[in-house]
């Protein structure tokens, strides 16, 4: 009988994680301007969570048969188009002005066009050698930050910027991956590397927050704290967010637990928590913790609730309509194949 391939829970586990960051990093921005521990919390956050997220999106893509996968880039643009349409609902409901606009994108939706986008454009460069691709994508996004008004033009920016960490994941190998960052010695060297971020950034608070222009990925150089020094800045970032995506794996359990069925769920979580978000902070909830529990422990029962959020979201049957969705024939359906 020919062996059952065994599940890596590795990476289940850190996308696990990496998703309730990222619903953590979207309740932090919400308080940003008022509370300093918002401040410091959405520097850890954003320093590496969209780095490390991207870099596992690229790691699990592969060209079946050497084929560019239409399906799946149809897939996320209509996710990208419903996302864009139900946070408009949601914004004029109460009473935003807000403004429909297919062809750019500030918020969360930009995500579902990226990786339509980078399926593509890796698809296109697949045969380009990895050093030499590698080096392009990293000049590219230098460059592209020394032009103004780009930034949300069909997510362009960050299309640009965060394409590096994607192609690095395209060209590694999950498995030896695993071999290399099981070792106790990297442990310790993660543990260290972590708790220097989160001291970091609550000691140097104004300075690391200084660079959220660069952590966003959507913003020229002129909005950095020193915009002569942009593209080395964000080579900096590249470096620092390597090294702390990399203690993060480290520290990764590669074995089943209770939160690894989350990996499996991070689509409709992704997709559903921004909009819930928007509805929470206009009905007040967000006001209410705030402003009732104080500057420490507000932030602390906030985040909270992101977490709280995420789990629901991470509903088994909440990820079905999604499966399927990923899994749509539309070539076949407009040469009217059956399924």
């Amino acid at each position: 009988m020919p062996e059952t391939k065994q599940r890596v829970y590795l990476w289940d586990n850190v996308k696990a994680l990496l998703i309730i960051l990222v619903v953590m990093g979207h309740f932090v921005t919400q308080f940003t301007g008022s509370n300093e521990i918002m401040q410091s919390m959405f520097s850890i956050i954003y320093s590496v969570h969209m780095p490390l997220f991207i870099f596992v999106s690229g790691l699990f893509t592969r060209y079946k048969d050497d084929k560019l996968q239409v399906n799946k880039i149809i897939s996320y643009l209509i996710l990208y188009v419903l996302l864009k349409l139900i946070i408009y609902i949601e914004r004029i409901s109460f009473g935003h002005d807000s403004h429909f606009n297919l062809f750019s994108e500030s918020g969360i939706p930009w995500y579902m066009l990226a990786m339509a986008m980078w399926l593509c454009m890796t698809y296109c460069f697949r045969n380009v050698k990895p050093v030499p691709m590698m080096i392009i994508s990293v000049v590219s996004s230098l460059l592209v930050g020394y032009i103004d008004g780009v930034g949300d033009v069909l997510c362009l920016s960050r299309i640009i910027v965060f394409y590096p960490f994607f192609l690095f994941g395209f060209y590694l190998d999950a498995n030896k991956i695993i071999e290399k960052t099981r070792k106790s010695w990297m442990k310790v060297v993660s543990v260290l590397l972590l708790i220097a971020l989160v001291v970091f950034a609550f000691i140097f608070r104004d300075a690391l927050y200084s660079l959220r222009p660069v952590f966003v990925g959507r913003r020229e150089y002129a909005a950095f704290p020193a915009s002569n020094l942009g593209p080395i800045i964000r080579l900096g970032w590249y470096f620092a967010s390597a090294v702390l995506s990399a203690a993060i794996i480290c520290l990764i359990p590669n074995r089943q637990n209770k939160m690894s069925y989350i990996g499996a769920a991070t689509l409709p979580i992704y997709f559903f928590h921004r909009p819930i978000l928007y509805v929470l902070m206009d009905v007040g909830f967000g006001a209410l913790v705030m402003d009732n529990l104080g500057p420490v422990w507000g932030p602390v029962v906030f985040l909270l609730s992101a977490v709280v959020l995420a789990l629901i979201l991470s509903w088994p049957p909440l990820a079905k309509p999604f499966n399927k969705l990923m899994k749509v024939k539309y070539t076949g359906l407009l040469k009217g194949e059956e399924k």
